[in-house]
């Protein structure tokens, strides 16, 4: 019996390319307007600090914008089809790996990072998934900027790494 998991997560590549990209697109726009403002030379003159507020307001607009384009870009659609011991695997409807599971590991972290490892023949894969808001102690959510996939995302890709890991139990069985 074939089973079919659909989630939204990322990968070692693209956590990477958010942890380069989050701090380069949060100071550029900064660095821009401060030069900007100094090849003006409005930063010679002593202006109101309102006013230092309101030009470095973009800036922050800016970056917000930035970094959801950069979620959104490294964010991918994986579906993944089980059939007893074989798994293929297929991203934004491409297929990018297949073969027979070897090995199978899930890290958790409570509900701010799920990351799951399937060795397929002798190559790896590794999926990522980080909410785009989790719940802080107190009840109340927060904006989670590394996070591309939702709670139901995550709980699907644990669902997969679960049952990879049942499936290997089996064959280590028999």
């Amino acid at each position: 019996m074939m089973k079919k998991f659909e989630f939204v997560a990322g990968t070692p590549k693209s956590d990477m390319i958010m942890g380069l990209c989050f701090p380069i697109s949060f100071m550029f726009p900064i660095l821009l307007t401060y030069l900007l403002l100094f090849y003006s030379g409005m930063i010679t003159y002593k202006i109101h600090p309102l006013f230092k507020f309101l030009v470095f307001l973009p800036a922050f607009v800016i970056s917000y914008l930035i970094i959801k384009k950069i979620r959104k870009s490294v964010a991918k659609k994986f579906i993944v089809y089980i059939d007893k011991i074989n798994i293929r695997i297929l991203e934004n409807e491409k297929e990018i790996i297949a073969g027979k599971i070897s090995f199978c590991k899930i890290k958790s972290n409570h509900d701010k990072l799920l990351k799951v490892d399937i060795g397929i023949d002798n190559r790896k894969i590794s999926f990522i998934s980080r909410p785009k808001e989790y719940k802080t102690i107190t009840g109340a959510t927060s904006f989670n900027p590394f996070g591309i996939s939702d709670i139901s995302d995550m709980s699907r890709l644990l669902t997969l790494g679960r049952e990879v890991q049942e499936l290997i139990e089996k064959q280590g069985e028999n």
